[in-house]
This record gives structure tokens, C-alpha cells and sequence, in this order.
């Protein structure tokens, strides 16, 4: 147990260091388009209008580097676990469990430390495609198997919403208005491409770090699934889930209360974390081969899912509930959850 523990704390720590380089990458490849276009070897205008720029990829890169926790133990239980079904049981099991924290205890701490009121969240456009996320997940679940076409079709709704975000979504118009010209790190021109290689070499370096020490924990996951009532389902929902959404936990009290716009960026990362769980994690499990789910699936956790996306898409979008008792009643409603799935 001792060494489980210890193996979490790793994995926790290299994900977050590898979070931390992913995240540094878009302003680093901005600069780095800067150096070159004052060069004049950059002609005016973007060669991809599609994608823009490449600072605007920060939001996704943002969301991106929440999710690298939980890739880093869906590989561990992928290299680690002999038995298939178990580990895509773990990986989808996770991917739920971290959707309704996020949606129920991450969004409760924001709300509790004062209104919504940094921008319109009526243009905010990523809760809506949460819920589509959820609702296609959900379809995808129902007959207890995500097939192979299944998980294709989950992986190319995440890049079509990356492709949407970048070049038509209000949400991020207004991103560019609030944080425009903020934050940005300028490279020297001589040093060229070479910074941006060794921040992806050390991303990845972090990563594969991370999944090597997953080793003990996702072998002692195995043998709690195994040796008690739990099973690998929900072993992954209540324990993985909760363990890898401490650091975002953490985050969310010491950082939230600190302005608008901390507010809104963990608004922003609840929203498009939670989309990217819906739909690279379980096309990810399904695409390696693991594709059997378990039973309470859906008896227990998808209803609870549905609700809970539900009320934090109402809530934003709807755009009366500014506190109030609404925070108290997600963090009962995650109490419920847990002590349902756990008994």
C-alpha cells in the first residue's frame, strides 16, 4: 500500500510537470512566430487560417495539460494490466469520476467564492458542446461495449470542437480581448526553433516518467478490484478519479478567490477538461481494445453524470443562479454519487 501511495504521488508530480510544459508551449511557439515574422521570413497573413495563430491554441493546450494525469494512468493500466477488460474499466470508470468532481466540487469552490460575473456566460459555448459530449458518450454506452467506429467517431468530435473553438468561438473572442498581449514570453531570434523542441522533449520526457511510475498503483488497483466488492468500474470513478483531481482541487482553493480572471479561466478548464474526458479517454480505451464496460455504468453513473452536467450547463447558461445555495447542493449531490456507487 505504502509504494502505491508513493506511486501516486510520482505520477501526480512528473503529470504536473509535464502540464506545466505543455501549457508553456503555446506562448513559447508564439514568440517564437513573433521572432520569425520581425525577420520578415514570415509572410503576413497565417498559412492555416484554420488553426490561427499559435497562441491561440492556449486554451486547448490548457485543457489538454488538465487531462495529462489521467493519459498517463490509462497508459499505465494499457501497458501494466494483463487484463483488458479491467483496464478499460479503470480508464472510462476515471473518466467519468473526474467529470462529476469537476462539474460538482470544482464548480461549488468557484461559485463559493462570489458571483459569476467576469464575462456574459451567455456566450460561452463550450458547456453546450459538454453536454453534447455527454449525451454522445452516454449513446455510446448503452449497449454495455464502446466499439471500435464508436471511438473513432468520439475522436474526431474532439479535434472538430479544437477546430470550432479555434476559429469560431465567442468564448475565445473573448479570451483574446481580456488577455491580449498578456503573459507572453519573447525569445531571442537567433535561438530559433531549439527552445520549442526541448520544451516538447521535456512535456513527453515528464509524461513517460509518469507513466512508468503508475506501476505499483495501477497494480494495487488491480488487486483491491479484484479482492473486494468494488470492482474496476468503480474503483476508477470514486478512488482514481479523486486521487488525480486533488492537484485541480487545490488549485481551484488557493487560486479562484485571487480574481475574475482566475475565475474564468477554471471555468474554462472545468468545461473543456470535461469535454476532452468525454471523448479522447473513452475513443482512446476503445481504440486500444478495451471497449467492455461494467454493468452500473449505467444504473448508477451515467444518470449521475447527465444530472450533473445538466446543472452546470444550466447554470451558466441561464445565468440567474450566482451562488447562493447551488454550491452546497453540488457537493451534496457528490456525497450522494460516491456513497451510491461506493455501497
Amino acid at each position: 500500500m505504502f509504494s502505491a501511495i508513493l506511486s501516486l504521488g510520482f505520477l501526480l508530480l512528473f503529470a504536473d510537470f509535464a502540464s506545466a510544459n505543455f501549457k508553456r508551449l503555446a506562448p513559447l511557439l508564439e514568440a517564437w512566430e513573433q521572432s520569425r515574422s520581425s525577420q520578415g521570413t514570415v509572410a503576413e497573413g497565417n498559412t492555416l487560417p484554420w488553426i490561427g495563430g499559435w497562441e491561440k491554441l492556449a486554451a486547448i493546450v490548457w485543457a489538454f495539460a488538465l487531462l495529462i494525469p489521467l493519459l498517463a494512468f490509462a497508459l499505465g493500466c494499457y501497458i501494466f494490466l494483463k487484463n483488458n477488460v479491467q483496464a478499460g474499466n479503470f480508464i472510462i470508470g476515471s473518466a467519468v469520476g473526474t467529470n462529476i468532481i469537476g462539474m460538482s466540487l470544482v464548480f461549488s469552490l468557484v461559485l463559493l467564492s462570489g458571483p459569476l460575473t467576469f464575462f456574459r456566460v451567455r456566450t460561452v459555448t463550450s458547456p453546450v458542446f459538454v453536454l453534447l459530449a455527454t449525451v454522445v458518450f452516454t449513446y455510446a454506452c448503452l449497449n454495455g461495449v464502446i466499439s471500435f467506429w464508436e471511438g473513432l467517431i468520439l475522436l474526431l468530435l474532439a479535434v472538430a470542437y479544437g477546430i470550432y473553438f479555434r476559429r469560431f468561438s465567442s468564448e475565445w473572442k473573448h479570451y483574446e480581448r481580456t488577455f491580449a498581449g498578456k503573459g507572453r514570453s519573447m525569445l531571442e531570434a537567433t535561438e530559433g526553433i531549439l527552445p520549442v523542441v526541448a520544451l516538447i522533449c521535456m512535456g513527453i520526457g515528464f509524461f513517460l516518467l509518469a507513466v512508468l511510475v503508475s506501476y505499483p498503483f495501477v497494480q494495487e488497483l488491480s488487486r483491491q478490484a479484484e479482492s473486494t466488492d468494488m470492482g474496476s468500474f468503480r474503483v476508477g470513478a470514486h478512488v482514481v478519479a479523486f486521487a488525480v483531481s486533488l492537484p485541480w482541487l487545490i488549485r481551484c482553493v488557493l487560486h479562484v478567490r485571487s480574481g475574475p480572471s482566475s475565475k474564468a479561466i477554471t471555468i474554462t478548464s472545468i468545461s473543456h477538461a470535461c469535454l476532452l474526458n468525454m471523448l479522447l479517454l473513452p475513443a482512446f480505451a476503445a481504440l486500444i481494445g478495451v471497449r467492455d464496460l461494467a454493468p452500473e455504468l449505467l444504473s448508477v453513473h451515467l444518470p449521475a453524470l447527465l444530472f450533473l452536467t445538466g446543472v452546470f450547463v444550466s447554470a451558466l447558461l441561464i445565468e440567474k443562479e450566482k451562488g447562493g445555495k447551488l454550491p452546497y447542493f453540488l457537493i451534496a449531490a457528490y456525497l450522494v454519487y460516491t456513497a451510491a456507487g461506493l455501497l
